[in-house]
């Protein structure tokens, strides 16, 4: 998984698709969420945290490694 890459996740069961913007890596990372608060996770070495944005919102998304799957490049139009 690298920089650019799709991937997907599951947020209250639905999947959803998004880029990677960035691999943090380990140690705490947090981003801004929608509503103005923050998002906090905490990566390790095995299970870094990786930076996304999210396709359906266009909002900053906080993930770990395992969380996520990778995705097919794009939507079919």
């Amino acid at each position: 998984m690298r920089k650019g890459s799709r991937v997907s996740w599951v947020y209250d069961g639905v999947r959803t698709y998004g880029k990677v913007t960035a691999l943090k890596g380990e140690g705490a990372f947090t981003v801004k969420g929608p509503s103005g608060g923050t998002i906090t996770r905490r990566g390790t070495k095995a299970d870094p945290v990786i930076a996304i944005k999210s396709e359906s919102t266009g909002n900053a998304v906080l993930k770990t490694r395992s969380q996520l799957r990778a995705a097919p490049k794009g939507k079919k139009k």
